[in-house]
């Protein structure tokens, strides 16, 4: 049986004609006309790695392999830097599992043609014992891999560039710390609010404005967590103005506990037997050492700044889960919050906080129904939001101009990002002439205008392009007062839609492999789901019915009490109070 492997960013060859394979699997993900295309080209099965997930059941078995390995890499200040790196392989380790899957369903001893050489193919090769070729010859090979560059480098804005090469060149802040400045610590109480995105930025504060005079100080751990207003209780630090050398020996026993405890995770269970001969955790000792340079850093936070407790809007990167930790540790008061609709790693992590803050009823069930996270370590309520909309009239958006489909990052969730635009564009093109509107892509952070014009420009006539407004950046007054109605994937924006009574429908043959998310938002009223690409033409009839109303779910969450906030996070202490000597 011969296979071809056809690598995330590779696509068909003109020479894959009928009869030259008996199966084709794709290791990223198209949609199913896509992948219908390929199989009259080919005239054989063509399937998706992406086919043998199981969704939700996938982050338990996921939590099972984390479990695998804790307390075993614990350093003298009680860190257990496997619970915190793991998450960082996570990716590899939840398609390693579908790799098993995908060996047990094939014959045994089949042929493998891989398109490149790529780490997947080999483990693939290792469980099915077949023989692996691989067609991309050395030429090809360092062709491909300065068009990846130079690509790569297209799709990034000049903020997004910078910040790449600062993560790629100097990971443990060596250079950035030169040029940091920071002012003189003070004496005065402060709650941390640690981030790494923009979007975590925003939610910690916008959680903190519900404490005007409290003071917190946001430590943004790279320049992309940066907010250009903030109010008069926030301060702004730059971690880079923390971080000092680390010394060798801080790492070299915690080296030593990793060599002990890789043999063991081998032992324990197949997939990290696999992980271990593809070079998958050959990363963590890399990855020990940034993270030991983080801590550091972090450390001369709270030994430099009088921090009286900690509220985390993103438990899951390192970069603000060590702070969390090491309140925690200090027995501060520590609250946790997710800066998007819902985190699936919930499911998957172990918790540091105290409380974790749900903003509304349908964060709070999916955190006990999918996550098992315990109900009454959860606090119901919603951030403050200066602008926070009321209920628009339904009359009203008549009156709208533009149909909104709000991207994602699609690459990764490992979609063929042309693939996905390819189906979508004719349609919505087609949609927003029936009704009349102008079609507008309101772009996810990751993305920039002149890498999705350039992706419009490959599969649009350019008068069709010409008409297309792209706008990036955080959502403004004017988008909302002109959206009729909006699509999206699984994006967070869809409770946004729902909150400003903006219908939006879900794209839900476009959702994330594992993370329920989408079920999730129907259960609860949060848009109309679209099974696939041709019901898209159904929505001035979904539209026209009224069926997209739903009032008695289509309601803000109150805010969370501030009262109840200062006890969590002042305790008994003396609350830090903003405008205070």
């Amino acid at each position: 049986m011969r296979v071809l492997l056809l690598h995330p960013e590779d696509q068909l060859s003109r020479r894959d004609q009928p009869g030259k394979w008996d199966l084709v699997v794709d290791f990223a993900r198209a949609p199913v006309s896509a992948y219908e295309d390929w199989k009259l080209r080919t005239g054989c099965r063509v399937i998706s790695l992406y086919d043998f997930a199981r969704e939700v059941e996938d982050l338990y078995q996921l939590k099972q392999l984390l479990q695998a390995g804790m307390g075993s890499l614990v350093d003298p200040t009680g860190i257990d830097w496997w619970d915190i790196l793991f998450l960082e392989i996570a990716p590899q380790m939840q398609q390693l599992m579908l790799v098993h899957r995908l060996a047990a369903d094939l014959d045994p001893n089949c042929e493998f043609h891989a398109s490149r050489p790529f780490a997947l193919a080999t483990a693939l090769q290792k469980l099915s014992n077949g023989r692996l070729v691989t067609l991309e010859s050395r030429p090809q090979a360092a062709f491909r891999t300065l068009r990846h560059y130079s690509e790569a480098f297209s799709k990034l804005s000049a903020p997004q560039l910078v910040q790449v090469l600062q993560d790629k060149f100097d990971p443990r802040h060596a250079i950035r710390r030169r040029f940091a400045f920071r002012e003189q610590g003070s004496a005065n109480p402060v709650v941390l609010l640690p981030s790494a995105y923009i979007g975590v930025s925003r939610m910690a504060v916008s959680y903190a404005a519900l404490l005007p005079e409290t003071r917190f100080l946001l430590v943004c751990a790279r320049r992309s967590g940066e907010l250009k207003s903030l109010p008069q209780n926030v301060r702004r630090a730059s971690l880079d103005s923390y971080a000092v050398p680390v010394h060798e020996f801080q790492t070299a026993e915690l080296l030593k506990l990793w060599s002990a405890l890789r043999q063991r995770l081998v032992r324990a269970a197949d997939e990290f037997k696999t992980a271990d001969a593809i070079g998958v955790l050959e990363r963590i000792p890399w990855l020990i050492g940034w993270g030991m340079a983080l801590r550091t850093a972090w450390s001369r936070v709270f030994e430099s700044e009088n921090i009286t407790g900690c509220l985390c809007a993103d438990d899951s990167n390192p970069y603000s889960r060590i702070p969390l930790i090491l309140a925690n540790g200090r027995e501060l008061p520590a609250l946790a919050c997710h800066h998007g609709a819902l985190d699936a790693w919930m499911a998957v992590k172990t918790r540091y906080d105290d409380f974790y803050l749900a903003k509304n009823e349908m964060e709070q069930d999916y955190l006990v129904r999918t996550c098992r996270v315990a109900p009454r370590q959860i606090l119901l309520g919603a951030p403050a939001v200066p602008d926070a909309p009321a209920m628009e009239a339904a009359a009203n958006l008549c009156d709208r101009p533009w149909l909104v489909f709000f991207s994602e990052a699609y690459h990764t969730a490992a979609w063929r990002t042309d693939e996905v635009y390819r189906e979508l564009l004719p349609r919505l093109s087609a949609l927003a002439k029936a009704c009349g509107l102008d079609l507008v892509f309101k772009l996810h952070p990751f993305e920039s205008i002149e890498a999705h014009r350039r992706l419009l420009r490959r599969l649009l006539p350019g008068a069709e392009v010409a008409r297309i407004r792209i706008i990036a950046g955080a959502a403004s007054g004017e988008l909302w007062r002109r959206t009729r109605f909006a699509l999206t994937g699984q994006s967070t924006v869809a409770v946004e839609c729902r909150d400003r009574g903006v219908p939006v429908f879900l794209c839900a043959w476009l959702r994330d492999t594992y993370t329920g998310y989408v079920q999730q938002y129907a259960r609860f009223g949060v848009g109309q789901i679209l099974d696939s690409a041709e019901q898209i033409s159904d929505i001035p009839g979904l539209l026209m019915s009224g069926t997209m109303l739903r009032p008695g779910k289509n309601k803000l969450q109150p805010a969370l009490d501030p009262e109840k906030l200062r006890e969590l996070l002042c305790g008994a202490s003396v609350c830090p109070v903003a405008g205070r000597a």
